[in-house]
């Protein structure tokens, strides 16, 4: 099982990665490939490995708060 997370994030590298994983996968039915990400566009991924299965999972969002101090720290290890 190859396992690739946070697919979004394309690069040069990334996108040859998957050119070739889609080639091994060709050639080796026994190897499978779980792609993820937060944020993907699984259309892409799915019409570019050939209709591949797609597993997606709700999302949920939960609140965030956010701490500051109005003044710089002069000890960021004893704030």
């Amino acid at each position: 099982v190859l396992i690739l997370d946070e697919a979004h994030e394309r690069t040069l590298a990334t996108d040859i990665l998957m050119g070739l994983i889609k080639e091994i996968v060709r050639n080796r039915a026994d190897i499978k490939v779980v792609i993820m990400s937060a944020t993907l566009d699984a259309g892409k991924f799915k019409e570019f490995f050939e209709d591949c299965p797609l597993l997606s999972v709700p999302k949920r969002t939960f609140p965030v708060e956010i701490f500051f101090t109005p003044n710089a720290e002069k000890d960021y290890l004893e704030a």
